[in-house]
This record gives structure tokens, C-alpha cells and sequence, in this order.
């Protein structure tokens, strides 16, 4: 009976680490992805002239979850009548807690709307690429973060299982 209880403890632990170590491997994926699909974006808005909802539409297609999500939030959003910067912003509020992404990625993408569909084509532009550039810059340090941090919750959530049980038993 001890000997299960030990594996259950070291199994439950075990998970929790790795669990912790998919956060840090997921977050620079991500953060990819929205560098991506802002480049998309803006292929859409300047040479396109797409509307945003059909954009956000082409871009939900080309993306998994849950960054396709963003979009067809933002989409749906727009179509219910609500204003492309409220709309943004809604949509980030509302997926980002689906996401890996931490407040300081957020904090960019709610920056990012703010001039959303308020200003000319080619300001819309320099935002985007001021927001691609900003990603890019957050992906390089989610990057080196992942490389130190999953290996770290990995072997934790073994170890502190291993300690545990030993104490306990």
C-alpha cells in the first residue's frame, strides 16, 4: 500500500513538472504563430485592402488553436457591430487565458489595437510591424527562457515526487 502511495505521489508530481515545462515550450510556438499572422495581416491591409473581418476570416483558416481563435473572435467581434479596436481587444481578453502567453505578450497585442482600423493603410503598417518587431524581441526571450526552464520543472516535478515520498514513507 506504501509502495502505491510513493508512485502516486512521484507520478502526481511528475505530471505537475511537465505540465509547467509545456507552458514555457508552448509560448515561443505561439508567439511564432502571432509574428506570422500579423505578417499575413499585413500583406491583407496593404496590398490586399482586405476589410478586417474577411482578414481575420483568412487568417483563423491558417492557424491552429488557439491563435486561429483570437481571430474568429475578432471577427465575430466586428461582424456584431463593435469597433475594430474594442473588438481586438475583447478577443484577446477572451482567448488569452487559452493561451501560453504571459501578461507582458498580451499587454502587446492590446497595444496593437488600440490603432487598429482608426488610422490610414500605411500607418496600420508601422504598427504592425512595430508589433512584429516587439514579438520577435519577446519570441527570442520565451525562446532562451524555454531552454533553461523545461529541463528545471522537469526534473523538480520528478525530484520534489521522489523527496516527498521518502519523507512521507
Amino acid at each position: 500500500m506504501k509502495l502505491l502511495g510513493a508512485l502516486i505521489i512521484i507520478i502526481s508530481s511528475s505530471m505537475m513538472g511537465f505540465l509547467m515545462a509545456q507552458q514555457y515550450i508552448l509560448r515561443p510556438k505561439q508567439l511564432r504563430e502571432l509574428q506570422t499572422a500579423l505578417q499575413m495581416l499585413e500583406t491583407e491591409v496593404s496590398y490586399g485592402v482586405t476589410p478586417l473581418p474577411e482578414a481575420f476570416t483568412k487568417l483563423a483558416k491558417n492557424f491552429s488553436e488557439p491563435i486561429s481563435n483570437i481571430f474568429m473572435a475578432a471577427r465575430d467581434n466586428l461582424n456584431s457591430g463593435i469597433i475594430a479596436e474594442d473588438a481586438w481587444q475583447k478577443a484577446i481578453n477572451n482567448v488569452s487565458n487559452k493561451t501560453a502567453l504571459v501578461d507582458e505578450d498580451i499587454e502587446i497585442l492590446l497595444d496593437f489595437g488600440y490603432n487598429l482600423g482608426q488610422t490610414s493603410i500605411d500607418d496600420q503598417v508601422k504598427y504592425l510591424n512595430l508589433t512584429q518587431h516587439k514579438l520577435d524581441n519577446l519570441y527570442q526571450q520565451a525562446f532562451d527562457e524555454k531552454e533553461i526552464k523545461v529541463k528545471l520543472w522537469r526534473y523538480l516535478g520528478v525530484l520534489g515526487g521522489l523527496f516527498l515520498a521518502i519523507l512521507i514513507f
